[in-house]
């Protein structure tokens, strides 16, 4: 940052040695349209004093020097330092240091406070949305600049009028290019302060919350915002009309460059032309970083993916999904078609009996957050896809409206093929190589260290070709109970098997499941656990008993 112009110093010292003895100055800097270039002649120098032991705490002086009109704010060294560190003034004396301004003395003081003021901010900002979005927040990727553009928001709300300053620094491009990086040098210094107080993790340029942070959220973020509340209410209160009006001055001031420099009149929105701080939160995915709080937009997705272009349409159509509302989106040209799966994740309210079935019967816990099941299929088919396993390629997320979009898998269903194999409508020996080939992805995906969490036949597509594929992993987790996916994959395939019908076609499917789990290295152990009791009479309620027997036997067998 550089330094105020010998003639603006000039008239600053002179304008604050009136008022305070410069044996008990901190620091004095120049700040506002005239320093920062944007103000005519006709506007008003502007000044902020920083004094030792100075008796009123604040005080606003207007005078003029060399015949133009000056503002001095003097500020007593402790009314700012708790304005920085807890908003006893509502930050309206510590923004004056959140956007650019020129020293004349003191200039390494002044960067201390404006560093410990722009940590301040982004620490409450970080803990506000470990608070909003506590299952997401370790997966965010925050800019840096969304820091500063909220702040600006949250400011502007509590002083309308400072929108103005704001809004006069960075709402035209020009301004935005000069002053943004001035401002960000700040915000990057006390990011890595926190960094080192483990808040947060640095990840190219970016900001990831920690783990520290999200357990910190409700404490830390309450008690702080409630505390600061309390102290800012008490904190003007201790501070007179005169002195509040004084600092509204400034504020004002900016209101009448910005529609001069705008030719704008009336009622218009100063920071309309800012950038909106939700864009600068961002989740990563297929197709690179991705706004986090963003509505999808599926035209720029297809052209991305695909031969599209402008005009195609776009077809929505249901496609099930008792839980989550899914839909088929296809994007039509003709050029060509792309497809893909639009996810809404809902909240199991109304199915919060089959959690407790589950519960009371010890055999799984699921997920029932709607937030919590996007995290996992989020994260899983990101982790999965990553260490090569063959799983959608999620293409954009919406955290506001618990949306999921991701890639459309072609294939046949393992579930229909298995189906057809038991009515003889199906050749039996390549249905038999897609479930050892399913069963041998299984047992990599456990050997990987992660379970599936919803291991049915249903979620398993085999594409063209022959090899399978694992969808709908919002169940999916690291760890978790392998021999669950077993018996799950197992019994629930039962259930396609008539009550009265033999259950040897059956068991040829099974046997090809599990010896292809065990061949791909799977766990014995978790197929010897995989027919108990405790699982067994989860499914019993619709598998038949021919097939328990069947599933029983196989397991014994091919883990002996």
């Amino acid at each position: 940052m550089g330094w105020a112009p010998s003639w603006l110093a000039k008239a600053g010292r002179f304008l604050a040695s009136k008022h305070v003895r410069p044996s008990r100055w901190k620091a004095l800097m120049a700040f506002g349209p005239r320093a920062l270039g944007y103000g005519g002649p006709w506007a008003d120098m502007e000044f902020l004093l920083v004094a030792e032991r100075f008796g009123p705490g604040v005080r606003c002086l207007r005078e003029e020097v060399d015949g133009q009109k000056a503002l001095l704010i003097v500020v007593d060294a402790r009314a700012l330092e708790e304005d920085v560190r807890k908003a006893i003034m509502g930050d309206l004396l510590a923004d004056k240091l959140l956007v650019p301004y020129l020293p004349i003395t003191g200039a390494d003081y002044l960067r201390e406070l404006e560093v410990e003021l722009k940590a301040r901010l982004a620490l409450e900002l970080l803990l506000d949305l470990a608070s909003n979005f506590p299952r997401f927040a370790t997966e965010l990727l925050v800019d840096p600049r969304y820091f500063f553009y909220e702040a600006v928001v949250r400011m502007s709300r509590f002083m309308p009028l400072s929108a103005y300053m704001f809004a006069n620094v960075l709402a035209r491009r020009p301004d935005r290019e000069v002053h943004e990086p001035v401002i960000m040098e700040g915000f990057r210094e006390a990011l890595r302060g926190l960094a080192r107080q483990g808040w947060l993790r640095l990840q190219d340029g970016l900001v990831r919350p920690t783990k520290r942070l999200v357990r910190a959220r409700r404490k830390l973020f309450l008690t702080n915002f409630l505390w600061r509340l309390r102290r800012a209410a008490r904190g003007l209160g201790r501070y007179t009309a005169k002195a509040l009006t004084g600092l509204a001055k400034t504020y004002e001031l900016e209101k009448v460059v910005f529609h001069r420099r705008l030719g704008l009149e009336g009622s218009v929105n100063p920071l309309a032309a800012l950038p909106r701080p939700e864009d600068f939160l961002l989740l990563r995915t297929s197709m690179g970083l991705v706004p986090a709080l963003k509505e999808v937009a599926f035209r720029e997705v297809a052209e991305a993916l695909g031969p599209v272009g402008p005009g195609d349409d776009v077809v929505m159509s249901e496609i099930g999904g008792s839980l989550n509302v899914v839909y088929l989106v296809a994007v039509r040209s003709e050029r060509g078609t792309v497809r893909f799966v639009l996810k809404k994740f809902r909240n199991w309210d109304n199915l919060k009996w089959l959690t407790i079935r589950f519960w009371a019967l010890g055999a799984k816990s699921f997920a029932i957050s709607g937030r919590e099941r996007l995290k996992r299929e989020y994260v899983m088919c990101r982790t999965l896809r990553e260490k090569g396993f063959p799983v959608p390629r999620v293409l954009h997320v919406d955290l506001r409206e618990n949306t999921l979009l991701e890639e459309f898998v072609e294939g046949a269903n393992l579930g229909n093929l298995m189906k057809e194999f038991l009515f003889g409508e199906a050749k039996g020996e390549g249905v038999l190589a897609f479930l050892a080939r399913t069963g041998e992805l299984v047992a990599r995906v456990h050997s990987a260290g992660f379970t599936v969490g919803d291991c049915k036949p249903e979620n398993v597509i085999i594409g063209s070709d022959g090899r399978p594929n694992l969808v709908d992993l919002e169940q999916a987790a690291r760890g978790g109970d392998r021999a669950w996916d077993i018996a799950e994959f197992l019994f629930y395939s039962g259930h396609y098997v008539p009550s009265v019908a033999s259950a040897e076609p059956f068991e040829l499917m099974a046997r090809a499941f599990v010896r292809g789990y065990l061949e791909g290295g799977g766990d014995k152990e978790a197929v010897r656990k995989a027919p108990s009791v405790r699982f067994a009479r989860v499914f019993s309620i619709f598998t038949p008993a021919q097939v328990i027997e069947a599933i029983d036997r196989v397991c014994e067998e091919e883990a002996a």
